[in-house]
């Protein structure tokens, strides 16, 4: 079973935080205000407060995840084999590279404009910022080629299995709660297998993003051949549940 990594997320956040405060300490009693210790404390300060607020965010979500990872009857339990898998990873890394190239297509372009803009018509200052636009876009396209790779890297690491529980669902080592803090669950959907490609359940969960954006985002989750009928009682259980 999936370990709850959270705690170890929760553990290393306050130690941070604690050294953060320390540090902080350190600057007020043993270093000069006005030569520079007023400014490392309060860079430390700010810094020990963010740890601990993300190891409160951990620890919410760590017990949002022992409550899926404890769950004596889980709605479905399917081990992959490693073919199926290897075949599911990379179908959905291909996946990912046409969306980033498609993002970075819109993007990148959008800045190759500007950038041409600010090197023809605008005399001062115009190719430098056009060469900050082109190291912008050529970061992006870094970017758009490397986050597949290391998503496609951890997929193929990760233990080849689902668990679905009335609480959330584990997949691939990631934990996803239906209920945790700035994320609530939406809805699932059975879709019957297609050639070359097997059923599928989606989930959908919406996330919190700031204060008042909402980001929507899906699970997809293979299904063994012949646990289709399991699956769609798995999306009917969790319909029940919406």
């Amino acid at each position: 079973m999936t370990p709850n990594t959270e705690w170890k997320n929760a553990t290393i956040s306050l130690v941070a935080a604690a050294i953060f405060f320390l540090i902080c300490i350190i600057s007020i009693m043993g270093i000069d205000g006005m030569s520079g210790g007023y400014a490392l404390a309060f860079v430390s300060l700010f810094l020990a407060v963010g740890g601990l607020v993300v190891a409160l965010l951990f620890v919410t979500w760590a017990r949002a995840r022992d409550a899926i990872l404890t769950d004596p009857s889980p709605v479905a339990h399917w081990d992959y084999p490693e073919a199926m898998m290897q075949e599911t990873t990379e179908r959905e890394y291909r996946e990912f590279q046409a969306r980033n190239h498609v993002m970075f297509m819109v993007i990148g372009g959008m800045l190759g404009v500007v950038a041409l803009v600010f090197l023809l018509f605008v005399r001062d200052g115009g190719p430098e910022t056009a060469l900050v636009l082109l190291a912008i876009a050529g970061l992006l396209f870094v970017v758009s080629r490397l986050t597949p790779w290391l998503e496609y890297r951890r997929a193929r690491a990760a233990p080849r299995e689902a668990v679905i529980t009335h609480q959330g669902v584990v997949y691939c080592g990631t934990v996803y709660p239906f209920r945790s803090f700035l994320i609530s669950y939406d809805g699932a959907m059975f879709y019957e297998p297609q050639r070359n490609k097997p059923a599928t359940i989606t989930l959908s969960f919406s996330q919190l993003v700031g204060q008042f954006i909402i980001r929507p985002f899906t699970i997809t989750i293979p299904v063994p051949a012949g646990e289709e009928d399991t699956a769609r009682q798995v999306v009917r259980n969790l319909r029940g549940r919406v």
